[in-house]
């Protein structure tokens, strides 16, 4: 046999050996009463594939799926590493802070290195096109997680966890030209009997620029709805029990109080909301990962 179809063949048999691909998803449906209005029911199906060939990874996610529409890749983009630095370029969505002002940004295309350099995280991104890069820097001090994006901008967001006595805390904060907008969560577990136990968390926020405050589904739900100079304050409760996992929330927003009750049972969460003056609105929803 040709010397150079040997080599090509073993080359492909290598490759072969090393190289994966994977597909995984998230599908959720929602049954909503129709109150007032006719009941509904909305789907929405993200599905991510991720092929890799050692240390490095090309990653494509098709986004808010719902059936009927012409499949798209909302992101695309390859991470890779060459000794201590790591590389991702692409297509992709940037998230401030840990979740709780804000939701995942628009997806761009950028590209970025990070390291690590005397024990501190060290990211340098630009926007394709863009001459202005943004530098990331993350460090443990004193036991504190700190974490600051775009450190020489003037509206940086800075992020502090930590986690004492039993404890957990997050801070998000961030100072633009219009006003300082500061979150603050903290979540416990305490035990009932061997083996229940109810994880309690309580949020709040201090909002003067609602231009920063984008989460529509975070601990507390919506809240980039929040007004200017307002404030929100809750508490979010969960304990496991014969029948599901049954979780309590109720939060002040907007001067109104909502109250949320939900069990969970397998894939199926059913749940009722009711927000002051407002009608109550009462759900079924599905969760399935694959």
């Amino acid at each position: 046999m040709n010397k150079n179809l040997i080599a090509a063949i073993a080359a492909l048999t290598t490759t072969a050996s090393i190289a994966s691909v994977s597909i995984t998803g998230d599908y959720e449906g929602i049954a909503q009463d129709g109150n007032p209005g006719a009941a509904s029911y909305t789907q929405d199906l993200d599905l991510k594939m991720v092929g890799s060939n050692g240390d490095t990874s090309v990653t494509i996610l098709m986004e808010n799926l719902t059936g009927g529409s012409t499949v798209t890749a909302n992101q695309v983009f390859i991470e890779s590493g060459l000794e201590s630095l790591s590389f991702k370029g692409g297509n992709y969505k940037n998230q401030n802070g840990s979740g709780l002002m804000q939701k995942g940004g628009d997806v761009t295309n950028q590209f970025e290195v990070s390291t690590s350099v005397a024990g501190a995280a060290l990211t340098v991104g630009q926007a394709s096109g863009d001459g202005n890069a943004t530098v990331d820097a993350g460090l443990e001090i004193a036991g504190l997680d700190v974490n600051v994006q775009n450190v020489s901008n003037t509206d940086r967001f800075i992020t502090i966890v930590a986690n004492f006595f039993g404890f957990g805390t997050t801070t998000e904060y961030q100072k633009t030209s219009i006003g300082t907008n500061v979150a603050i969560s903290a979540d416990a577990s305490v035990s009932i009997t061997e083996g229940t136990s109810v994880a309690v968390t309580g949020v709040y926020m201090d909002i003067e620029d609602t231009a920063g405050v984008t989460q529509d589904d975070g601990i507390l739900g919506d809240v980039s709805d929040a007004t200017t100079d307002s404030t929100i304050k809750g508490a979010v409760a969960s304990l496991n029990t014969t029948l599901g996992t049954v979780t309590g929330k109720a939060f002040d927003k907007n001067d109104k109080m909502t109250y949320v009750g939900e069990l969970s049972r397998g894939i199926w969460t059913f749940g009722h909301s009711k927000t002051e003056n407002v009608d109550g609105i009462t759900t079924a929803e599905i969760n399935v990962s694959f």
